[in-house]
């Protein structure tokens, strides 16, 4: 599996007047995110086991052959040591932490995707409470504005008519 994914920062963005469209979409992000996540577990289990598996093989054959490592003294301190600087096992190190780096990622994503979904709860909630709609003018508020409106008109229509 392919252990250097780009995430998409733009994926938890919200468009505040598409909520609906954000809502809908919300599920299938979130599903791919998951489903790559549980692979990216799966694949950092496979390389940890992998590594494991390395280790096993050279401390066998570092304790069959300890002169060919350089060895008098076969120690458990002694093997650790030499596996731990040998190639092969450097490789299996690096590609499982960049495995877990990858899946770190992702779970982060899903996290943020979390958040997105209660943030599209909340704006929905205040959407439908009227948060977001134009002010509303008291009776009397209303009737200053109406008055203001008729004498602003009256002197233009009265410039017009002559």
């Amino acid at each position: 599996m392919e252990t250097n994914i780009e995430v998409d920062p733009d994926i938890v963005k919200i468009d505040q007047l598409a909520l609906d469209k954000e809502c809908v979409q919300l599920p299938s992000d979130y599903l791919k995110y998951a489903l790559l996540s549980a692979d990216l577990k799966q694949e950092v289990d496979n390389r940890k086991s992998r590594l494991d598996t390395v280790e096993a093989e050279m401390a066998k054959h570092i304790r069959n052959t300890p002169g060919k490592f350089g060895l008098e003294k076969v120690t458990e301190s002694a093997i650790r040591e030499v596996i731990q600087t040998s190639e092969p096992y450097q490789k299996a190190l690096v590609k499982l932490n960049n495995a877990k780096h990858t899946l770190d990622r992702t779970q982060a994503t899903v996290w943020a995707l979390e958040h997105k979904k209660r943030s599209l709860v909340v704006l929905v909630e205040l959407h439908g409470m009227g948060y977001f709609a134009d002010p509303k003018l008291s009776k009397v508020g209303q009737k200053v504005v109406d008055q203001m409106t008729k004498e602003s008109v009256r002197p233009r229509r009265r410039s017009m008519e002559d």
